[in-house]
């Protein structure tokens, strides 16, 4: 299943962060790779039928916010573009940061009091041209863990990752209808095993994560750097698309840091730095990325056997979702030198994933530093 939460924000192209500095500044810890992360509490999708010009359609839901959020995702079937609509002005604005069309619509969305078989949830909106949407999900089999895990998606040429903690299949009566036109979900003939279990092409998810590892375009001007590396100081950037991140202090043990961040294009998601202050810069050994709920239920991890620093180095970096197992694991190659440091990212799992990655170079000098990330392929 292709589960996607919220925006997948996949920019295809040479990627270049930069993030101008002062020559007085004291330098924010950077990975050096372009990591976009998303979680939704629920999700729903259905892959729809040639009776439309959509291959796939995708409900993100967050109803933990004051207001509740929804994401709405078309895929085009001939050119694979995913256009967003949503009723957040943040998640409208993230999406066209990162290259997508978007719009800010009302959307109006019933959903089942209870999540047993049967139970059905709708959907509508009116699309950019005018014409109205409506889509019907039924739920077709109870939520278990049994339908959790990660989805293969062999098809994307960089590394992206959906993992689902708990889902249920789409049922009987599932169906999109845009203007006069309905397309009803088809049988899942792959997993279904009649009469006793009919799937039609379609889930519902509680915990979807997304993680993509992306060559895209960001740049981040460093607005105003801390004034001295001690607990609650901060480093303020703005970006190119007006986003805003702050990064915080939140931990210091000698020369061992904690540090939390937030964007503001991503009120939702908070990440966190363990590093560690080396004489030449920043060593750092995990970052973490969590909802801002309940994160320490549900987060994606990346440990660094070898920890990420300004000197040439080799090792692997461990991808893992929340309390479960590992979900992926890659190689990484570091050649640096005090100015110049290149990144080689190789996913070693799962087997689809395999062969897959990317190759970051960055550049510093007295006034910025620069990050060129593409695909090794």
């Amino acid at each position: 299943m292709k589960l996607i939460a919220r925006t997948i924000r996949l920019i295809l192209i040479v990627a270049s962060v930069t993030v101008s500095l002062t020559a007085q500044s004291i330098a924010p810890p950077s990975t050096g790779l372009l990591v976009h992360y998303q979680y939704w509490p629920v999700q729903f999708v259905q892959w729809v039928g040639t009776e439309l010009p959509y291959s796939m359609i995708e409900l993100d839901v967050d109803a933990t916010a004051k207001q509740p959020l929804y994401n709405v995702i078309l895929t085009e079937r001939a050119s694979s573009k995913r256009i967003s609509y949503a009723n957040s002005d943040f998640l409208v604005a993230a999406a066209k940061a990162q290259g997508q069309e978007a719009y800010r619509t009302q959307i109006v969305f019933d959903t089942a009091e209870a999540t047993n078989v049967g139970a059905t949830s709708t959907l509508r909106l009116s699309l950019a041209d005018g014409k109205p949407l409506q889509w019907r999900f039924v739920q077709g089999s109870d939520i278990s863990e049994q339908g959790a895990g990660l989805t293969p998606l062999p098809q994307i040429p960089i590394p992206v990752f959906a993992y689902r903690e708990k889902s249920a299949v789409a049922g009987e009566g599932t169906a999109l209808q845009i203007g006069n036109t309905v397309s009803a979900a088809e049988v899942w003939t792959e997993i279904s095993k009649p009469p006793y279990f009919v799937a039609y092409r379609g889930a519902m998810s509680l915990g979807a994560h997304m993680t993509v590892l992306a060559a895209g375009t960001q740049a981040w001007t460093l607005t105003s750097p801390p004034a001295d590396l001690k607990t609650g100081q901060t480093w303020e950037l703005e970006g190119d698309h007006g986003d805003h991140r702050t990064l915080r202090i939140s931990k210091v043990d000698g020369t061992k840091f904690v540090m939390t961040g937030n964007d503001r294009f991503d009120p939702s998601t908070a990440f966190t730095l363990d590093c560690i202050r080396t004489a030449d810069g920043w060593s750092i050994e995990r970052i973490r990325y969590a909802p801002v709920v309940d994160g320490d239920k549900h987060y994606l991890a990346m440990q660094f056997t070898t920890p990420l620093t300004a000197r040439s180095t080799s090792g692997t970096v461990e991808m893992i979702i929340g309390r479960k197992s590992k979900m992926a694991s890659a190689s990484l190659t570091v050649v640096a030198s005090p100015e110049e440091r290149a990144t080689t990212l190789q996913m070693l799992a799962p087997v689809w994933a395999k062969g897959k990655g990317l190759i970051e170079q960055t550049s510093t000098s007295a006034s910025t530093i620069t990050i060129v990330s593409r695909p090794s392929h």
